[in-house]
């Protein structure tokens, strides 16, 4: 059964954690931090449910190892660069200003992101500030993020040989766009992986081990467009696996069809499951920017715009 069926006939959804505005999926532009440097090459997407965030970046320029054909055929170097990427899902939580993040579940083994985030949209534009001043980041709701909302954390996996096992991991979509992580088997000493396989390069796959991508619906499939293994990309996220009901509302059963030597079983726990998610781009504002808006609209470059549907202020 799909996602999209089980979030018809089955809908289930935690509280929200979240402000209903950041629901969706972002993509960041820019991030700038106090000394004046700013970053906008490197591929940031932030994908929210009710109490998950799922998270991917990747440096825009990594080794062209596409003649590889898979990751043991690289280079002890290249792997070290190919582990500059990073990945997180987490627990989120909203005190009316600030949005904290624990729980992780992440491809850099050690916090590399301590400070909550100060929250704030305007239309697409969603802004991030450190609460000690050290950066901002300007994050744009991507169209299309409308429709499907999950959440999922990873509970178990059941491997090949039958057996039941503990795995962290989890899954995110918010319409047509998802990121989902499955975390290692085996942990790796605490610190950054590209430096912790040039230090020891046969760790490599422990260290990828944990998987991240981000994919895009398309023609009712999930082609991965950006993984911090690069072999990942152009396979389908979900890989044909079926997801089915269990017995608690609040678990999801996913089985693998695939070949003898992968996974057979996951559980996963529901954050959210929803096929209603309505990540409007306009946010309210108080009605005398409203009216200038309405005078300015021609100076503005703004006439003969249709407005945008309203993003929730919850």
């Amino acid at each position: 059964m799909s996602l999209e069926i089980l979030a018809v006939t089955r809908p289930y959804a935690e509280p929200l954690a979240a402000p209903a505005w950041t629901l969706g999926c972002f993509h960041r532009r820019c991030i700038t931090f106090a000394t004046g440097i700013e970053d906008t090459s490197t591929r940031v997407i932030w994908v929210q449910s009710h109490g998950l965030t799922a998270d991917l970046r990747l440096p825009l320029v990594r080794p062209d190892v596409r003649a590889r054909g898979a990751l043991q055929a690289c280079t002890a170097s290249e792997r070290a660069e190919l582990a500059r990427g990073e990945g997180f899902v987490a627990h989120t939580s909203w005190d009316g200003a600030l949005m904290r993040w624990d729980a992780f579940a992440a491809f850099q083994p050690y916090e590399k992101w301590p400070e909550p985030g100060r929250l704030e949209r305007v239309g697409s534009c969603l802004v991030e500030w450190a609460p000690s001043g050290i950066y901002v980041e300007d994050w744009r709701l991507q169209p299309g993020a409308s429709g499907l909302s999950v959440g999922l954390q990873l509970v178990s996996e059941t491997g090949a040989d039958g057996v039941s096992r503990p795995r962290t991991g989890g899954l995110v979509i918010a319409g047509d766009h998802a990121v989902m992580l499955i975390g290692r088997r085996a942990p790796l000493p605490e610190g950054r992986v590209h430096e912790i396989l040039t230090a020891e390069p046969g760790l490599w796959e422990d260290a990828f081990d944990c998987e991240v991508a981000y994919a895009q619906r398309r023609d009712g499939g999930w082609p991965i467009q950006l993984a911090v293994d690069p072999f990942m990309e152009g396979r389908d996220l979900l890989g044909g696996a079926v997801f089915g009901a269990d017995p608690s509302p609040d678990l999801l059963v996913q089985r693998n069809p695939g070949p003898e030597g992968a996974w057979r079983e996951r559980i996963w726990r529901i954050d959210t499951l929803r096929a209603d998610l309505d990540a409007g781009a306009a946010t309210p504002a108080l009605p005398e920017g409203m009216d200038w808006l309405t005078r300015e609209a021609d100076a503005l470059g703004l006439a003969g715009q249709s407005p945008p549907r309203s993003a929730s202020a919850g």
